[in-house]
């Protein structure tokens, strides 16, 4: 079975909540593939399925691919794949799995200072990233990019927002949440590498 059928029956085993069989094709393709191409298919894979509203399940999917090979959460270090979902997607939820599943047993035997070292350095990368996602964004004008809300005539306390600014009103949340995510992410890191804030 080549990569793209694994990817597919990954699909398949997702829409019909097959958890055992996620984890079979994770396995399935840990084995035809190297651990560095790996890394980066099943992390791109969970990202194009992250919502915020789902990211309890994709921290579950990141938990079964960390726990068939947890080296694949930790080669490129600090730079590696699994991270940088974790700070795209600006999710506690993907940062606890991640750390939980991943960074912790790596560290488990390790000195204070190593351990402290292993976040700060950790750290750095996630100021560094989070620099450049919020450099991608841009500033949404009400008037200009949407209109906003307008009083519903039959009801004054209600507001109605016009159907073509749902997307761009999901987007802007979107976009708040994953800052105040990353935001909470870079305090934990600090934490960890034994700062103050």
């Amino acid at each position: 079975m080549n990569k793209e059928l694994i990817i597919e029956e990954m699909y398949d085993c997702l829409d019909s909540g097959n958890l055992n069989c996620f984890e079979n094709q994770v396995k399935n393709y840990l084995e035809i593939s190297d651990i560095n191409t790996a890394s980066r298919d099943l992390a791109t894979f969970l990202v194009k399925q992250y919502t915020a509203a789902r990211a309890d399940t994709i921290s579950r999917l990141m938990e079964i691919i960390i726990r068939c090979n947890p080296t694949i959460a930790l080669i490129n270090y600090p730079e590696n794949h699994f991270f940088k979902i974790v700070m795209i997607s600006g999710s506690l939820d993907l940062f606890e799995c991640y750390t939980e599943e991943a960074i912790e047993p790596h560290l488990e035997d390790s000195s204070e200072e190593d351990y402290k070292e292993y976040y700060k350095k950790l750290l750095h990368m996630a100021a560094k990233l989070n620099t450049l996602y919020a450099d991608q964004y841009q500033p949404q004008i009400k008037g200009q990019d949407f209109n906003g809300a307008f009083p519903n005539s039959s009801d004054s306390r209600l507001l109605s927002i016009h159907p073509e600014d749902f997307e761009i009103m999901n987007d802007l949340v979107d976009k708040y949440n994953t800052i105040v995510g990353r935001r909470d992410i870079i305090k934990a890191l600090m934490t960890m590498a034994g700062m103050k804030f």
